[in-house]
């Protein structure tokens, strides 16, 4: 039974984390598009969602998906690096968020991409360290053996 447990804990670490990464590249692809799309078509900025409103549930969306990706993993090796990198995209993306009109549009840019940057790195590497694990023969001991 306990096999059977181990193997979908894996699993769930897996596709929690390639999860985690691809909704932080949506991020990352609006925030490089939205500008372009703007210079390019102007006439479509009456439908483009762009109140505080919606960046702030789209921040807030982000944050618990890639919070709840991420800490399965996590929870294996341990690395503190990883932690540090999660939570300093998902302080770019709220900094962003709740800022509002008071950024330049051009640092405005640079944190949202770096953010997204940030925890599309985190997921890739959480999900790296845990395939790394995988080939333990304990999960315990990937716990003992942190490297950074």
């Amino acid at each position: 039974m306990s096999t059977v447990l181990n193997s979908s804990h894996a699993h769930l670490r897996r596709h929690a984390d390639f999860a985690g990464a691809a909704a932080s590249s949506v991020c990352l692809i609006h925030c490089l598009l939205t500008p372009a799309l703007i210079s390019f078509f102007p006439e479509l900025i009456p439908y483009l969602p762009g109140e505080a409103g919606f960046h702030r549930a789209l921040a807030i969306g982000i944050v618990i998906l890639g919070g709840a990706a991420f800490i399965p993993g996590y929870r294996v090796h341990r690395r503190k690096s990883l932690l540090a990198l999660i939570g300093m995209g998902i302080s770019l993306i709220l900094i962003v968020a709740w800022s509002g009109e008071s950024l330049d549009r051009t640092l405005e840019l640079i944190l949202s991409v770096s953010g997204s940057l940030m925890l599309v790195a985190a997921h890739l590497l959480n999900r790296s360290f845990c395939r790394q694990c995988r080939s333990c023969s304990d999960a315990v001991a990937c716990k003992t053996t942190d490297l950074t």
